[in-house]
């Protein structure tokens, strides 16, 4: 019997596996559509939160970096940011400028007169004085106010007033220039702020002691107010000189403001006797003053004016011991005293003067001795006259 070849029979085909690969292609492209649309949608949500926010708190020298516009496949990273560090600048300190000195105030009177300034000392003698200050100059005075004399104008009838009431009687003589005389039972003169009077000279004064000073100083205050030759700017006066063997004292009165007042001018000089009566009166008193501020010079110039000798000293003679006088004088304060002024037109002013006070450490002297030394201070003014 022949042998029969085997042959093995072929496996029909796999409708199956087709279908399944088939099936798999179709879902990766389902998966693939799907990534590629969430790829996109995330490119735009990352490239909008690309754009930074700058908060009120973030440091002016910031600086922000936005990042590129990301590719469709790949997220954009987050925004970073960048500081960038202040740079410090050293600068030298600016030197402190020297204020410039300031000019000194002129007031509404405009430039002023030489001041009236007696001449070396009240003690009428040679005096060899070396002056320290002990004192800041900072308490120097730096503005002070200057016054405009206004002088008085008079009439027959007002002088005729003023005689009756004085008890002089006579007849007005009329000698020009605003000039007036009157001579009866005692003598009158007046010309602008000038009054004289003389009592009768030919009454017998009564011998007695003299009032005490208060008491003197009250009557001749009392004796210019009644009569009307002085207002009520009349000061509380003081005694210029007492003679008791003669029965006489002078009573010096001068304004209250200013104060104190180194001229003669304005004042009133009443002379009593004992019982009260006014033997003679010399006044120069203005009708009124008008007033402005001016600044004062430098207080180094003014000291520099007492260390030069170009000052005033006011010292008492009877303090002094005999012979030549040596000493250091120690000034410690100043203040203002005024004097007065005449210009060329015939206005006169009462200006401000420094005075520096202190005392003196003289040679011979048992105590110390008190010193003052006046200044010429205005700044818009000539130099002093004395």
């Amino acid at each position: 019997m022949a042998q029969r070849r085997y042959r093995p029979t072929p496996p029909p085909p796999r409708r199956d596996s087709r279908l399944g690969i088939a099936l798999a292609t179709g879902l990766l492209v389902v998966v693939a559509v799907v990534v590629g649309v969430l790829v996109m949608s995330t490119g735009r949500k990352n490239n909008a939160d690309a754009t930074p926010t700058v908060h009120p708190s973030a440091s002016p020298t910031a600086q922000v970096a936005v990042a590129a516009t990301p590719s469709p496949e790949v997220a954009s990273p987050p925004p970073t940011t960048v500081v960038t560090p202040t740079a410090t600048r050293v600068v030298a300190p600016t030197p402190t400028p020297i204020p410039p000195t300031p000019t000194p105030l002129v007031g509404k009177f405009g430039d002023l007169p030489p001041a009236d300034m007696p001449s070396g000392n009240s003690a009428g003698r040679a005096l060899s004085f070396q002056f320290r200050l002990n004192m800041s100059l900072q308490g120097v005075p730096t503005q002070a106010p200057v016054y405009q004399l206004q002088h008085r104008t008079w009439t027959a009838t007002q002088v005729h007033t003023l005689a009756d009431s004085l008890g002089i009687g006579g007849t007005v003589a009329d000698q020009g220039g605003g000039s007036f005389r009157v001579s009866g039972t005692g003598s009158l003169y007046v010309s602008t702020d000038l009054v004289q009077y003389a009592g009768d000279q030919t009454a017998t004064p009564v011998a007695g002691p003299l009032p005490t000073d208060d008491i003197l100083i009250q009557e001749a205050r009392s004796w210019l107010l009644k009569h009307q030759i002085v207002g009520a700017d009349a000061g509380p006066g003081t005694i210029a000189n007492r003679n008791t063997s003669a029965g006489q004292a002078t009573v010096l009165i001068k304004p209250v403001q200013p104060s104190p007042i180194l001229s003669q001018i304005p004042s009133a000089s009443i002379t009593l006797a004992a019982s009260g009566n006014v033997l003679e009166a010399n006044i120069q008193w203005p009708a009124g003053t008008a007033q402005s501020s001016y600044g004062l010079r430098s207080a180094s110039d003014l000291w520099g004016d007492v260390q030069a000798g170009r000052g005033y000293v006011e010292v008492s003679p009877d303090l002094l011991p005999s012979g030549s006088v040596q000493g250091t004088v120690t000034l410690t304060a100043a203040g203002l005293a005024y004097t007065t002024a005449s210009g060329s037109s015939g206005q006169q002013y009462l200006v401000p003067l420094v005075v520096f006070s202190g005392t003196a450490a003289v040679s011979g002297a048992s105590q110390p001795v008190p010193v003052k030394v006046y200044v010429s201070a205005a700044g818009a003014q000539s130099a002093p006259r004395g």
